[in-house]
């Protein structure tokens, strides 16, 4: 997350062009910085636990929650891989077949391969921060967790990452 500017692209505007240009990036900047917070807030409670993280940022454990929330809500999520399913759609999903003029399952698993190799690379608590039951329901009647999936909730980077492989990967083919 970095904002650069080139005041170089302003040059040509009129000074109220240029007046409401900076306030769009006054906005951009707030809005990066507010995404940090949140992301730092998550990051803590989740090595720490929200108690401990209120303690080190100084706010309270509901903040802690709010923003840590704030953040996983920010996050791209994908389907869990569910070989011989149907695949639950995500937007992710949508940008690959897209981009690629495949179908849904050469692109589910497209991403699951790169998934499954940043996970082996960088670790599962770097890249999913977050696992929610797809059908939270199966739960109760299935302890097991057997053939339960997942809304998995991955880092930004990460998607990023993905997309910009099989972009890559496409434009080849």
């Amino acid at each position: 997350m970095a904002l650069t500017i080139n005041w170089d692209e302003y040059d040509n505007l009129t000074p109220r062009e240029q007046y409401d240009a900076a306030g769009d990036l006054i906005d951009e900047a707030k809005a990066l910085v507010a995404a940090r917070r949140c992301r730092i807030a998550h990051d803590l409670a989740q090595e720490h636990g929200a108690a401990q993280a209120a303690a080190i940022l100084d706010i309270s454990d509901k903040r802690v929650y709010q923003l840590a929330a704030r953040y996983r809500d920010s996050q791209p999520v994908v389907a869990s891989n569910s070989h011989g399913r149907s695949i639950h759609g995500y937007d992710l999903l949508d940008e690959v077949m897209e981009q690629a003029g495949v179908g849904k399952r050469e692109a589910h698993d497209a991403i699951h391969a790169l998934l499954d190799q940043l996970v082996a690379d960088d670790g599962e608590g770097a890249v999913i921060i977050h696992r929610e039951p797809i059908r939270p329901e199966l739960l109760k009647s299935n302890p097991g967790q057997v053939d339960v999936h997942y809304w998995l909730t991955i880092r930004q980077e990460f998607a990023d990452l993905i997309r910009e492989a099989l972009a890559a990967k496409h434009a080849t083919d």
